[in-house]
């Protein structure tokens, strides 16, 4: 067993949250590959050592009247908005940065080789949850811009694929990524659609909550080499039509997996949209969801 200095897996781990908005998605390593972005906190991570509570969801302010009030008012709604969403950001990097702290803390000493293995997982959780948060929150905010161009489909499914791992170790959760042409080279904003995507599984796994074994699939879909959908899906609950029809609704307060989750879906829309395309959440005729990211 190898010597691992706390102190320095901390600093590697937090140099996987961006300093600024602005910047660009961590390349994935050679070794390993197991960055993870976008984890949302209405997981809870089954480590008997490590148990992260999810926030409780506060009520945002409520925009499907804006269109009736003077733009003063939509501005001051948008403005309170944005700085709740800042707080609860805030609130969640502190607490993955402590999680992360105390998981780097538990690597010294007389630790057992799965205890090692199980806090490497989680700081590598949350570092990548930490690096979603702010990136997802940046684009709702539009700071960054949009930059497309051509991008291989293969290395962004990847990207994504391999950032759920530890999670999935954690969370006893299996994602699996298809898609109809792994070669084809598709014009997106490259940040804008990992982080819509991931937001996009971030949601859906809410949906599933506590299912054991639960599965999520990432189909893309292309036709004479565009990029036509992604489509999240789960078969593991049935989605009520209510559940449906508030899917994209930021004030839905009570909604599966609290704060992250309406994170997640709001920025999973707002990146179909800047593609020209749009997201839709379809219920399954007997159980299950499928959230399709349509694209121009």
């Amino acid at each position: 067993m190898s010597d691992i200095d706390p102190a320095e897996v901390f600093v590697q781990a937090s140099s996987h949250i961006p300093e600024s908005f602005n910047q660009e998605p961590v390349e994935l390593a050679p070794a390993g590959r197991r960055e993870r972005e976008g984890l949302p906190s209405g997981y809870r991570m089954r480590a008997d050592a490590h148990y992260v509570e999810n926030l409780t969801s506060r009520r945002g302010g409520d925009r499907s009247s804006a269109s009736d009030h003077l733009r003063t008012a939509s501005d001051a709604a948008d403005r309170h908005d944005s700085r709740e969403r800042s707080e609860w950001l805030l609130a969640q990097l502190i607490d993955d940065l402590s999680t992360i702290e105390t998981a780097a803390s538990a690597l010294s000493g007389d630790a057992s080789r799965m205890a090692r293995r199980v806090n490497l997982d989680l700081i590598r959780a949350q570092a990548w949850r930490a690096g979603w948060a702010l990136r997802a929150h940046a684009i709702i905010e539009g700071r960054g811009g949009f930059h497309a161009r051509p991008r291989p489909l293969g290395f962004l499914l990847g990207h994504i694929r391999n950032g759920w791992a530890a999670e999935c170790r954690l969370e006893d959760v299996s994602v699996q990524v298809n898609a109809s042409d792994w070669n084809a080279v598709v014009p997106v904003d490259e940040q804008a659609f990992i982080t819509g995507v991931t937001g996009a599984v971030v949601a859906t796994l809410a949906l599933v909550g506590q299912v054991d074994g639960a599965a999520i699939s990432i189909n893309a879909s292309c036709a004479a080499g565009e990029l036509k959908s992604i489509d999240v899906m789960q078969d593991e609950v049935l989605v009520s039509p209510t559940t449906g029809a508030r899917f994209f609704d930021a004030s839905w307060s009570d909604r599966p997996g609290g704060w992250f989750a309406g994170l997640g879906a709001t920025v999973a829309k707002l990146v179909a949209q800047q593609h020209g395309g749009d997201a839709v959440l379809l219920a399954g005729e007997r159980r299950g969801s499928t959230l399709k990211i349509t694209f121009k």
